[in-house]
């Protein structure tokens, strides 16, 4: 493409292409290029070394079964914590505290949960007294319908962390570890120890470990707290990863960590989680990765070693970004510091955009025209991967092919097809604006998103300021007089420095998005090569006649057309059981259900008479969803126990009693027909707003006691209250057929109780 810009460089050949092309991907591999993770150490490695087989042991034995909160599966857990701690030589405790939380959708539809949680808590003293002892936190619940190996993976780490700890000289300061429940369930374990236990008040520094993947390393996945001090001495370590674009990223996983109450102590905290990988079916013991747990536990163990006891900053600006660059290690800057590097860069844009007009005679106009250029053209390929089918069809494909070769290959001939299509509209574009104003309106734009992202995702700030200050600084030298006296090759070397900060911050990220479960991995990465494209389009505009769009655009299709191997994918693991053993109370029956669209061979069983899903009308209305059902036997599992105490019209007000002779592990509640704008239960306070339209509630761990609960109600409607006990696992006396001892998660299916207590004024519970 020809180019009448004075200030940018001339084509510089073919060979000049080659080589500028050859220096970007040199720097884009030495940014790949990370330390391995440390082997890992065997049961008989020293004993003050951390040694995944060890902690290995612990993890089998964790996650042997799931292990929701308040289920027998918990207690056992438990309990294997505090024995295993004993035989230590500490004095574990256990804290039992009852906590709620709250939260309110956009329609005023309130969801309480209540909890009673039992959190585990040593203490390992140190050698001096008085210094403010360092916490450290994980969990050791799961989920209901999975082993929770990665659950379990941070629990087993400390257990022989403390123990390389007893096996070595005393540390400088107390140490706290805290094995939390609940965190499934919105991390009430943590919010009970922050706002119950006396210890939380007196905690300097914390660090929280919460894997959400099973393979990878341990990154520093959030920062609270003016945690510079923390993030120096993690960073010093060779296997350092992490940036605070990975917590932008992560907080949109599925299973995203809920924000810790334990940020709200006036303590730094550093999070670390390994994100890569594969939970749900796939969290096995079997397939999480030992290296995985030798990074964590190293990790953790150096922490431990470098800070008990060392002095935390009192102060209370939050150390928010955070990244790594080759040679100069990890890089960290607070909060504070955002917004004046994102005015430093918008002045700089706006600088140079000066300059070229004063010296280029470029024109406003076309910056402007630039701007929407650049957007147009990096917005059209991306936005075809977001059509209807198009990005599940690339999500899915990527995740068929598993995270080898094949999967490269999917987001490699995605990433030739967004870059040849922008390449193609930018010649375009150029050719009516000229290059240069088309590469400032692309900065401009750029600067634009900056201050979006300062304001909505500050972590992902660096991303944007560092590479578009580089660009920018570029094109401002090239405007020199005695920089266009140079020889075109040194103008284009010019060029590809302030490209430099592009490729070392944008690569790694793109790495550390990919390597997060699907759809993660499909359009962050792209995202990211189109801001690339961006501030590369000043060399693209120099060399893009050797560098055909056409020929770019057909490798990206050969690669999606063509044949390619696939990893080989991993041996298919047990399933959660997909049966409900439903017992209605207003009807006065008991099901089996089943809501998969496809039934195995065994559940099928359970289904002779149904060829597909239907609405189960009688239990749940017309308006319901389709599942597979069937009768089922009657057993002695009890009906939720309810006593009506008051029904009363002015003001209106209702108040019962309810009791689980099953001792159900989780109760869920709904109001239906009501405005409730105040909840007690047993006195406790659940909600006060008069502005609640519709009101549910979640409890864990009540056990048998009696429930007393009082609604005070905006108006005098008929009020249902729907109660449902659920209990993990099957009554196996009930099953037609038995099932097969390995292809079901032990203690998955669920028993599920109803009843509904329908209040109207002048009549009795119903």
């Amino acid at each position: 493409m020809e180019t009448t810009d004075s200030a940018l460089p001339e084509c510089p050949g073919v060979a000049g292409c080659v080589a500028a092309v050859a220096a970007v991907c040199a720097l884009a591999w030495s940014c790949l290029v990370t330390a391995a993770l440390p082997a890992p150490a065997s049961a008989s490695a020293p004993a003050a070394r951390f040694a995944a087989e060890r902690a290995f042991v612990h993890v089998r034995e964790l996650a042997r079964t799931p292990r929701p909160v308040a289920s027998a599966m918990n207690a056992s857990a438990r309990a294997y914590l505090v024995a295993t701690l004993r035989s230590m030589g500490l004095d574990p405790q256990v804290q039992t505290a009852t906590v709620q939380r709250q939260s309110m959708d956009n329609h005023h539809n309130v969801h309480v949960t209540l909890a009673t949680v039992h959190n585990v808590i040593v203490r390992l003293p140190g050698a001096a007294r008085g210094r403010a002892p360092l916490l450290v936190a994980s969990h050791y619940d799961s989920a209901g319908d999975t082993f929770g190996a990665a659950d379990a993976a941070g629990s087993a780490a400390m257990l022989e962390t403390l123990r390389a700890l007893r096996a070595s000289p005393p540390l400088a300061g107390d140490t706290v570890f805290l094995f939390a429940d609940g965190d499934n369930i919105g991390a009430l374990g943590e919010q009970a120890f922050a706002e119950q236990h006396p210890l939380a008040r007196q905690v300097g520094q914390t660090l929280r470990f919460r894997d959400l993947g099973n393979l990878g390393p341990a990154i520093l996945q959030d920062v609270h707290g003016n945690a510079g001090v923390a993030i120096a001495a993690w960073s010093a370590s060779p296997n350092s990863r992490g940036s605070s674009f990975m917590r932008e990223v992560s907080s949109l996983m599925p299973m995203a960590p809920a924000t810790s109450s334990l940020a709200a102590l006036a303590a730094p905290l550093l999070q670390f989680a390994a994100v890569a990988g594969q939970l749900g079916t796939f969290d096995t013991p079997a397939l999480l990765d030992r290296a995985t747990l030798q990074h964590e536990g190293d990790t953790m163990l150096a922490l431990v070693r470098t800070l008990a006891g060392s002095p935390a900053s009192t102060k209370v600006e939050p150390d928010q970004v955070w990244f790594s660059l080759p040679l100069l290690g990890m890089l960290h800057y607070p909060a504070g510091s955002i917004w004046p590097v994102t005015r430093i860069t918008c002045l700089l844009v706006f600088g140079v955009c000066l300059l070229a007009m004063q010296q280029s005679q470029v024109e406003a106009v076309d910056i402007v025209k630039g701007a929407f250029g650049y957007a147009l053209a990096a917005g059209v390929p991306l936005a075809l991967f977001y059509l209807d089918g198009l990005h599940g069809a690339l999500a899915q494909m990527v995740a068929l092919a598993g995270p080898g070769n094949g999967a490269l290959r999917f987001m490699g001939a995605a990433a030739a097809l967004t870059a040849a299509v922008f390449i193609a509209l930018q010649r375009k574009l150029c050719a009516r604006i000229g290059a240069m104003a088309a590469s400032l309106g692309a900065l401009a734009w750029l600067a634009a998103v900056l201050v979006v992202a300062s304001w909505a995702a500050p972590g992902a700030t660096y991303l944007l300021a560092w590479p578009v200050i580089g660009a920018a600084l570029a094109l401002a030298a090239l405007h020199a007089p005695w920089v266009r006296a140079l020889p075109s090759s040194v103008r284009v070397a010019l060029l590809l420095a302030g490209l430099a900060p592009a490729v070392a911050l944008l690569v790694p990220a793109a790495r550390d998005a990919y390597a997060m479960p699907t759809p993660f991995r499909v359009h962050i990465p792209l995202w990211l090569l189109a801001i690339f494209l961006g501030l590369a389009l000043p060399l693209l505009a120099v060399a893009t006649r050797r560098l055909p769009a056409r020929a770019i655009m057909l490798a990206g299709a050969a690669a999606l057309a063509l044949p390619g191997s696939a990893s080989t994918p991993p041996p298919d693991p047990p399933r959660p059981n997909p049966l409900v053993y439903y017992k209605d109370m207003p009807t006065w029956s008991e099901w089996w259900l089943s809501s998969v669209p496809e039934l195995d061979d065994w559940s099928r069983r359970m289904f002779p008479d149904q060829p597909k899903p239907r609405r189960l009308v009688d239990v749940f209305g017309w308006d319901s969803d389709d599942l597979w059902y069937a009768r089922a036997a009657r057993t002695s599992v009890e009906f939720p126990y309810a006593l009506l105490l008051k029904n009363e019209a002015r003001p209106r007000h209702i108040a019962f009693d309810l009791t689980s002779k099953n001792s159900a592990p989780n109760i869920e509640m709904r109001l239906q027909g009501g405005k409730p704008w105040r909840a007690l239960v047993n006195g406790r306070e659940l909600s006060n707003d008069d502005q609640i339209r519709g009101w549910s509630l979640s409890m864990y761990g009540m056990g048998g006691q009696t429930l007393h609960f009082a609604f005070d109600l905006i108006g005098d409607p008929l009020l249902g209250v729907h109660v449902e006990e659920r209990i993990p696992g099957l009554p196996e006396q009930a099953l037609p057929a038995a099932r097969p001892k390995r292809a079901y998660i032990p203690m998955t299916g669920q028993t599920v109780t109803r009843d509904i207590l329908w209040f109207r004024l002048g009549n009795e519970i119903q």
